[in-house]
This record gives C-alpha cells, structure tokens and sequence, in this order.
C-alpha cells in the first residue's frame, strides 16, 4: 500500500502542530508554575477553583474586618476601664463625705472633684476611634452627649462581618451604658448637688447609686470583652482557613516541576524527530518510514 505525497504530508504536519501546540503548552507551565492557565486547560476544575479563590477572598476580607474590631474594641474597653476609675473615685469620696467627721468645707472640696471626674466622664463617653465615636450607635460622626449629658447618639448599633454568620458590635449605644438603669450624669450631679447643700442624706443616697453605676459600667465592658474574644477567635480562624484553601488551590493548580520539565524535554524530542522525519519523508511511502 502506498500513501501519497499530499496525504503524508497532510499526516506529517497535522502531528508537527499537536506537538508543536502541547509543547508551547507545557512550556508555559513551566514558566508559570500552574497547571492552569486558561479555562480551556482544565474546564472540569474551574467550577472548584472558582469557588475557593472565592472562599480565599471572603477569609481575607473577615481576617481584615476582625483585626479592625479588635482594635476598635479594645479602644472601647479602654475607655469604659477609665470610665470605671473615676466612678470608682467618686464611690470612695461618697464613702468619705459620708462621715460624720467630713464638714460642708471638706464636702465643697470633695464637690470639686466630683465635678473634675464628671468632666472626664463626659470626654469618655464623647471618645472616639479613627474618627468615629465609641458610644453613638450608628450615628457614629457627631459627639453623643453634650455638656448636660443629653444622649444625641443612636440605638442602632453598628456591626461588622468576622466569619461566615458571625458578627460583633464595633461600637455601643452610649444611652444604654450612660442612661442604663442608672443615669450616670444625672447620678453625679446629685452627688455634687448634696455635697454643695452639705446634704448628708443625699450623700449617703449617692453610695447605692454609684454602686449600680459600677454594675452597669462593667456589664457593659463585658459585653465589649466577649466581642473581642468573638472578633479575635474569628480572625484566627480566618487566618488558618485562609491557609487550608490556599494549600488546596496549590495542590490543583501547581505544577510539579520535575514531571513538567520531563514531559517538556521528552515534546521536545518528539518535535525534532518529527521535523527529522518531515525533511527526509519526500518521495517516501509510510512502509518506508516505519
């Protein structure tokens, strides 16, 4: 049987270009490193790649999201920390102006400072972070209590993202820590109201409200510590899966160096052979190339 001249031909440059083609194939793989590099070279993958470069990207966006609350929360326990220091002063000058050996001199000094500790209230509760303020709720770009202690914020409260389901309060509603049961403002202008009128009764009042001020100021800081510890297991989480997925991305799409540089000089073989075979064919039947 002879084959003619245009079919081996035909036969010798149909198997040039298909080992041409997969040559320049592996040859980008070798450059690249990656299996895939077009959806044409792995189709049956792409639905699963697609869905953990997804999976990669929400993992970073939560592991951004938990570090930014943490360090908006830890500015809120800070702040609530200071807040609990000077009502914690008040209550040991409440003790003290209580004494029957304090007199209306001594609780006019004592009335000072409680002024003093008000102020620093009132500049804790109008703390901000980056820009946005601690206690206002959603209403996060405008002071929440002016020089009275009117609460301006809102009761919406702010939330961000850390995990898949999971959320945590970056800021609080400032009417629920200030204006809880106990109306802090207003518990501290008693108190200095009674040491002004040397009021021993409302000065004795004052221990029992101050108590349930402290109450309200530490359930509020631990609320703000079980959103961080929320916020903080989430980012480590986020963290570990972040890495997962991107050793599951790395077993579909990297190549392995050896077998590529193997499969690439082995075409390459091929290819000179065929061109060797292609330049002494002409005038030859297949028997005679076989």
């Amino acid at each position: 049987m002879r084959v003619t001249q245009s079919g081996l031909w035909s036969l010798v440059r149909s198997n040039l270009r298909q080992t041409n083609s997969r040559m320049r194939e592996v040859e980008e793989r070798a450059v690249s490193g990656m299996v895939v590099n077009r959806a044409s070279d792995a189709p049956a993958l792409l639905g699963q790649i697609d869905r953990l470069q997804g999976a990669k990207l929400d993992q970073a966006v939560y592991e951004t999201n938990a570090s930014q609350a943490m360090a908006q929360l830890d500015q809120l326990d800070s702040t609530l920390g200071t807040i609990h220091d000077q009502l914690t002063r008040a209550r040991e000058l409440a003790v003290q102006a209580s004494s029957d050996l304090s007199n209306a001199e001594q609780r006019g000094y004592i009335a000072q400072e409680i002024e003093s500790i008000r102020e620093t209230v009132l500049q804790a509760a109008n703390a901000d972070f980056a820009g946005r303020y601690l206690f206002a709720g959603t209403n996060w770009d405008t002071p929440p209590y002016d020089d009275t202690g009117t609460y301006a914020g809102s009761t919406d409260v702010p939330s961000v993202r850390v995990g898949d389901g999971v959320w945590v309060q970056t800021a609080r509603d400032g009417s629920e820590v200030f204006d809880g049961d106990v109306d802090i403002f207003g518990a501290l202008d008693d108190f200095i109201t009674a040491l002004e009128s040397d009021d021993s009764t409302g000065i004795a009042g004052s221990l029992d409200t101050l108590d349930s001020a402290l109450d309200q100021v530490m359930s509020a800081r631990a609320d703000v510590g079980n959103d961080a510890r929320v916020a903080e297991d989430a980012g480590s989480l986020a963290d570990s899966l972040s890495t997962e997925i991107e050793s599951r991305l790395d077993t579909l799409l990297s190549a392995d160096p050896a077998e590529t540089y193997t499969q690439l000089s082995e075409l390459r073989t091929a290819y000179e052979t065929a061109l060797q075979v292609a330049s002494s064919s002409k005038g030859k039947s297949l028997f005679d190339l076989i």
